[in-house]
């Protein structure tokens, strides 16, 4: 009866060797390839994050513009409509400037 032995001999063990190389190598590519995946798609969305806040940022303009000029236009009417009730209020608004500089 023939001994069986479990130990590979050589050329296995170099042949597994060389396969094991070859998947690792692969494995680095993969994951050379995958970390450049989501390097773009971070930079992707930040580039997309960065045009929403400016689109964001300009409609906020606009939106207070048109409540500056709105605001401006009631100031105006209220003027208009009631010029002595301003000027009362102009020199009362003036007089506590000058109290207050005073001190």
């Amino acid at each position: 009866m023939k001994s069986e032995t479990n130990t590979p001999d050589a050329a296995s063990v170099a042949k597994d060797f060389e396969e094991l190389t070859k998947q690792l190598a692969v494995l680095r590519e993969d994951i050379a390839k995958l970390a450049q995946s989501v390097g773009s798609t971070a930079t992707k969305q930040g580039h997309d994050m960065s045009a929403d806040i400016a689109e964001g940022l300009e409609e906020a303009q606009k939106y207070v513009e048109r409540k500056g000029r709105s605001a401006e236009a009631q100031f105006e009417a209220s003027v208009t409509t009631h010029p002595f009730m301003a000027i009362g209020l102009a020199a009362v608004a003036g007089l506590l400037v000058g109290l207050a500089s005073r001190r």
